[in-house]
This record gives C-alpha cells, sequence and structure tokens, in this order.
C-alpha cells in the first residue's frame, strides 16, 4: 500500500515553519495571491474576540484542576499533528510552543499507544492509531488531550506527497544513521529498496524519504525508529528557519488539512520573532511497551505524563531546568 512511514518530518516542519515563522507566510498571503492552501477548517465570523486567547484554548478542556489553572494563566499553545497511513494515524505529535520563552516541544505519541474507545472493542482497535479511522479527527484530539492532560484542539493533518520535494528544496538533511539501513519489499507500491549506509551523511528527498520510512533493525522497535525521525526533524526544521521560507511553505501547504485559520497563524506573527530550531525539545510519551490481549501495546506511564505536562506549563521546575527531555531506551535524558 501506500507509503506507511509517516511523516514526521512534514508535519512538524509545517507547523514549526509555517506557524511559527508567519512573517514569511505573512509575506506570502499578502503579497503571493497564487499561493495553494489545502483544507483550512473554521471560518471567520467577524465578531470581535481575543484572537491570541482564542487560540491558546480548548473547548473541551477542564480548566478547573490544578493544570488547567496553569494552562489558564500560560502562553502557550499546543497543536496536534497527525500524518496518515491509508485510514491509520501512523505518526501522531503534539507541538507546544511557549509565546514567552520562545521554546517548542515535540512530543511524539507511539501509534500502539493503549487508548481504549469502548471496553468492547477489538484489541486493534485500543490502540491510538485506530481512532481517527473509526472517530474522526476530532475524536482523536479529544483522545490525545485526554491523555497528555493539556489543552489540545488545534489540529493540522499532513499528505505524504510533498516529503521529497521539500527535502530537495532544503537542498538536503543532514543526518547521523545510526546503523547500515538494508531493506527490500518488492511487493510494496511502489516497489522499496533501501540501502542507507552508516554514518553521518546529507540525505537527499528520496533518502530522507527512505530513512523515516525504515522500521527494522532498531533496538527498541517503535521507540528507535521515533528517536531517528526526531533527529532527523530538529536537522530539517534548523535548515528551513535558516532559509528564506516564502518557496518552502508554498510548496508543502496545500497538502495541509487543519483548523488553525489564517488569522490564527497571522495573529503570532509578532510573538515568534526570534524563535531558533536551538529552542526545540523532542520527547516520547511517558510508557512501556507491553503484550496484552493478544497484541504488543505501549502503556501510558500517567504519573510520568502528569510530570511532563507539569513541566510545560513550570510547575515543577525552577528557572535553570529545560523544559522537556528526551526519552532513550524507556528513560528520559536531559535535551541540551
Amino acid at each position: 500500500m501506500i507509503r506507511h512511514f509517516l511523516k514526521i518530518f512534514f508535519a512538524s516542519l509545517v507547523l514549526i515553519t509555517v506557524i511559527l515563522s508567519v512573517s514569511s507566510l505573512g509575506y506570502i498571503l499578502i503579497v503571493d495571491r497564487d499561493m495553494v492552501i489545502g483544507t483550512i477548517k473554521g471560518v471567520d465570523t467577524g465578531e470581535e474576540k481575543d484572537e491570541k486567547k482564542y487560540f491558546y484554548e480548548s473547548s473541551t478542556f477542564d480548566y478547573t484542576s490544578n493544570i488547567g489553572k496553569a494552562a489558564k494563566n500560560s502562553k502557550r499553545f499546543n497543536v496536534l499533528l497527525v500524518g496518515l497511513e491509508g485510514h491509520r494515524t501512523d505518526t501522531i505529535m503534539v507541538a507546544s510552543y511557549d509565546i514567552e520563552k520562545k521554546t517548542a516541544d515535540l512530543i511524539s505519541i507511539p501509534r500502539d499507544t493503549y487508548a481504549p474507545r469502548n471496553a468492547e472493542d477489538s484489541p486493534d482497535l485500543k490502540k491510538i492509531n485506530s481512532v481517527y479511522a473509526k472517530e474522526g479527527i476530532d475524536s482523536l484530539v479529544t483522545t490525545a488531550q485526554d491523555l497528555l492532560g493539556i489543552p489540545l484542539e488545534k489540529y493540522v493533518i499532513i499528505d505524504y506527497e510533498a516529503v521529497v520535494a521539500c527535502v530537495d528544496m532544503l537542498g538536503g538533511v543532514e543526518v547521523d544513521v545510526p546503523f547500515h539501513m538494508q531493506y527490500t519489499d518488492p511487493y510494496d507500491d511502489p516497489p522499496l529498496y533501501i540501502d542507507i549506509p552508516e554514518g553521518h551523511q546529507l540525505l537527499n528527498g528520496e533518502q530522507a524519504l527512505k530513512y523515516v520510512r525504515f522500521r527494522k533493525g532498531y533496538s527498541n522497535q517503535d521507540l528507535g525508529r521515533i528517536q531517528a525521525q526526531q533527529q532527523f526533524l530538529k536537522s530539517a526544521l534548523k535548515k528551513a528557519l535558516g532559509l528564506k521560507l516564502p518557496s518552502l511553505i508554498k510548496e508543502a501547504y496545500s497538502y495541509v488539512e487543519t483548523n488553525v485559520t489564517l488569522t490564527d497563524i497571522l495573529s503570532l506573527a509578532t510573538d515568534v520573532v526570534g524563535f531558533s530550531a536551538d529552542n526545540v525539545s523532542v520527547t516520547t510519551l511517558p510508557g512501556v511497551e507491553t503484550p496484552l490481549e493478544g497484541l504488543s501495546f505501549y502503556i501510558p506511564d500517567e504519573d510520568g505524563i502528569n510530570t511532563l505536562a507539569e513541566t510545560l506549563y513550570a510547575m515543577n521546575q525552577s528557572e535553570n531546568i529545560q523544559p522537556s527531555t528526551e526519552q532513550t531506551d524507556g528513560q528520559s535524558k536531559q535535551v541540551n
């Protein structure tokens, strides 16, 4: 079937470079009237409202909780990033941006995360990657919100077709390939042949596509793949933010489906000046891989998730502690 990797690079690149680099997007929207935009849901009514407050908040989140109270007084917004494998979500991330500190956190949610909606469902429908196909994007947003315990209403859904073009437009992306990646599947559509040597190298669009698509060989299975994608993302993001973005955004944005309106994006323009890719931290939803009901599930760690949410909203840290951690082999380490 269609490429079953899911575009962690493209999804996050669209969010961070399009939303966090809105000055460039504003140029396109104001100057370049020929820009093709995908699907943007939500129509401005013309009613007066606090646009920035509206953007931060979720209409379904409980703001009476401790985290809710902290979120209410915070200048941090969260957006769900989704990439599809057919009708299922193969990569799910939450991008969280603190406007005052100009820092961003990217939280990967493994596709096998245990997130049952109904006790009667078959085991495969109890994975978070089945929610979108069965109930749609709004249910996936609320599921992710309940899972992380942070306000979440905005989303960006990305198709895969622009990955190669965007990477090539960047002039390639540098990564440290952890081992010799070799894989062949002549029955895939199109046939898949991966042969990427180990070591530091510059990947072009086709190679990058294969790199983020590669699944086999990681000692910690899907978590290893997530970490490799996160490395790729940060490298791509750093390079993208160093370029003039209009042409890149113009290439990418027609593949977006989102409820982030153009007004939302442009209203943030003055708040993101000075943002740097060095201020991006990546982490994986705290949890552990466990066999359950005949399948392999990623079981969320509620205490770890609560600590993550409290850290995002500065409820449990001193000023000299970074806002996020990067998880490796089930343990967390500080991201510098």
